[in-house]
């Protein structure tokens, strides 16, 4: 078993709290053994997180997330709720055995059985970490059967390169229930590490959206899985880079019985001398007959120095499915950008057009339209930015 000395030395001044003693024991035996990875591990092979261990980090108290008061939605801060930690992802990844060890308390969003919520809630981390300094947040997010639920979850601020946010988000989407699940992620100069792991019951449907716009170092993984028949999913994310930022996604969608959807698009804009990363698998299992899985990530890259690291992949022991997958990263036509500046267009104007469009197939799956037209106008302050 994992000894406070030895979760010390990658955390100073780390100890477990007194709650959630059962998977806290977990999370510190699987982390003793498997150690913050390193590039030389596959699924982290373009991203050094460990360096920011090595540097020595200080557990500071979680930073607080505020929330609007939406009618319908019960929102708590809990020490002994039964769900968190029961999708054991944290004796399987080792940040999240991280995250399981050190966060305080637990965010628990729940919608009742059979609630309708008109309202979206809007969930607010604003991150102002100190050079070194490292904090854990967590949250719980359950709609219950026959509910639906839209929700915003925004991370910002201008936290120390040095500095470290690790979150993880558990989600339960009930028989029968609906989720819409927008992620905004525009934390200056931070590092972000999030986890999402998401268990969809029958004829559910579960989406969510994710839009990074800044950060020196943000590594999200999503993981779902499909626990019932007649489940739809769509997954998607936006990804503007520049500088030397560096974003790498993972994404898992698991068809675990038959006759559900799925579908995932992920694109990015890639400026500078940043690095990006997607890695998305979908599993399908020997049961799962009549899945359809789609999977897609487009990359277009402005500048000569820009990396992107893609690799889309399909894995199937199901004879009757319907899967595709299919990844691209290349420049902006020059034809296309000809084209709008003989119609009157500046090169900015032209390059900015296309390039919102190139976004729009995944802004499009915000069914907010106040989100989308903000984001929309955050992408052309972003463009003005990699122009120089």
């Amino acid at each position: 078993m994992m000894t406070t000395s030895i979760l010390s030395e990658l955390v100073a001044g780390a100890k477990s709290p007194a709650s959630f003693k059962g998977i806290r024991s977990e999370a510190e035996g699987f982390l003793a053994e498997s150690r913050i990875p390193s590039k030389k591990h596959e699924d982290w092979k373009y991203t050094n997180i460990k360096r920011l261990f090595d540097n020595g980090l200080n557990l500071i108290s979680a930073e607080n997330i505020t929330f609007n008061s939406v009618d319908g939605v019960e929102v708590s801060w809990s020490t002994d709720e039964a769900l968190v930690g029961s999708t054991s992802i944290h004796t399987k990844e080792a940040h999240a055995a991280l995250n399981t060890s050190l966060f305080e308390k637990a965010l628990v969003v729940r919608v009742k059985k059979g609630t309708q919520v008109n309202d979206e809630l809007i969930l607010n981390q604003v991150i102002n970490l100190k050079d070194g300094e490292f904090t854990a947040t967590r949250v719980l997010l359950v709609v219950e059967e026959n509910a639906s639920l839209k929700c915003q979850y925004h991370y910002s601020g201008s936290p120390s390169n040095s500095s470290l946010l690790n979150n993880l988000t558990e989600v339960f989407v009930s028989r029968n229930s609906h989720l819409e699940l927008n992620y905004v992620q525009e934390i200056g100069e931070g590092n972000l590490m999030t986890t999402t792991e998401v268990e969809c019951q029958r004829d559910s449907t579960f989406t969510t959206n994710c839009v990074q716009l800044c950060g020196s170092l943000i590594r999200n993984n999503v993981n779902i899985r499909l626990k019932g028949e007649n489940i739809e999913t769509h997954l998607n994310g936006f990804y503007m880079l520049n500088g030397r930022e560096l974003f790498d996604n993972h994404t898992l969608v698991d068809h675990l019985v038959p006759h559900c959807e799925s579908n995932e698009i992920y694109r990015g804009i890639l400026a500078g001398k940043s690095t990006g990363v997607f890695n998305g698998k979908v599993f399908v299992h020997r049961d799962a007959q009549k899945t359809n899985g789609y999977q897609s990530n487009n990359n277009i890259l402005l500048s000569d120095d820009a990396t992107m690291n893609s690799k889309p992949e399909l894995e199937i022991y199901a004879d009757d499915v319907r899967c595709s997958h299919g990844s691209t990263t290349g420049q902006l036509d020059d034809d296309a950008v000809f084209y709008l500046r003989a119609r009157g267009l500046d090169e900015f104007g032209a390059t900015a057009l296309l390039l919102t469009a190139f976004a729009s197939d995944v802004l499009n799956g915000i069914s907010n339209e106040e989100l989308r037209a903000s984001l929309e106008e955050k992408i052309q302050d972003k463009l003005k930015e990699m122009r120089g």
